[in-house]
């Protein structure tokens, strides 16, 4: 009697293909993780060198200011290319570059609106030449129905009613803004306007005004002049800086210096940006400074921030 003998071969053959494709996917994963690591700790080498020098250049700035002298429009000091080829600071906001891929921004006071020492007007033109829909009072207004300490409600205003009204967790904070950014709360202000007036607000203090260092946006606003004036104006002060009220007065029909303070001259307060990176950043500082020495300290600062 013929017995019949059953084949194992193909079986072996699918169980040893089965276990090859269980290796190569378990192989492939462990690949994929260890790239995954690799671009992470790559990432965190190259976060951990631009925190380093963004400290550091820091550090050299700051020195930089402190034995510089200030001018209309910049600070300029004398030292060597071993500590800094940068010779100067422009006060304006430009982007500067000083070593690698540092770049330094500094912004005068006296040439932002200051959310804490401008009246109000400088602010409404701003956001009415920018939004240009007539709400600028009332933004204005629930501005300012925001940082005081009363619950009157201005013309167009808003005070807590009228959040608890919209069902929002939040109400005026009854005092001065603690960071700019709390501006985007108040009532008829949005994302999209702040982050177009954002460049031309402060929360350091200003003790004048300095045309020289003031952006197109804030010397409309802050002149009420038009776009023809502003043009004479600015090939003007690209030949030289102004000094006085005549010369303004001579250019533009406006006049600025009104009691104390400091007129075509930066203020003390300067927001400094330094950030590490090209075209986008990969870390900054930002900081706002009081660079008037005392007793106690070299120069203040009045907040700061990283990122």
């Amino acid at each position: 009697m013929m017995r019949f003998i059953p084949n194992h071969k193909g079986s072996a053959t699918l169980l040893t293909m089965l276990m090859a494709a269980v290796i190569i996917t378990v192989g492939l994963g462990f690949n994929w993780l260890v790239k995954e690591h690799l671009k992470a700790a790559e990432a965190l080498r190259k976060k951990t060198e631009a925190i380093l020098k963004a400290r550091s250049s820091y550090d050299t700035i700051i020195y930089l200011i402190l034995i510089g002298r200030m001018s209309p429009t910049e600070i300029r000091w004398s030292v060597s290319d071993e500590i800094s080829r940068l010779k100067s600071l422009p006060l304006d906001g430009k982007k500067v570059f000083l070593s690698e891929d540092v770049f330094i921004q500094a912004k005068d006071s006296n040439g932002l609106i200051s959310l804490v020492s401008y009246g109000s007007i400088p602010l409404e033109r701003l956001i009415q030449k920018t939004e240009g829909n007539g709400s600028a009072s009332g933004i204005v207004n629930s501005y300012l129905d925001w940082i005081d300490t009363d619950s009157l409600v201005r013309v167009n205003g808003a005070e807590v009613f009228y959040y608890q009204g919209e069902g929002l967790p939040y109400g005026p904070r009854n005092y001065a803004l603690q960071y700019q950014e709390e501006i985007q709360l108040i009532k008829g202000m949005n994302k999209e306007l702040y982050r177009q007036i954002e460049p031309h607000l402060t929360l350091l203090p200003s003790v004048g005004f300095n045309p020289n260092t003031a952006s197109d946006e804030v010397l409309m606003a802050y002149l009420n002049i038009d776009e023809n004036t502003l043009k004479g104006l600015r090939e003007y002060m690209s030949k030289k800086p102004l000094s006085s009220d005549m010369e303004l007065f001579a250019l533009t029909g406006r006049k600025i210096a009104t009691g104390e303070g400091t007129y075509f001259f930066p203020s003390p307060f300067i927001e400094l940006i330094v950030s590490v990176g090209e075209p986008k950043s990969l870390y900054q500082i930002k900081a706002g400074l009081d660079t008037r020495q005392n007793a106690r300290f070299p120069y203040g600062i009045l907040y700061w921030r990283e990122e």
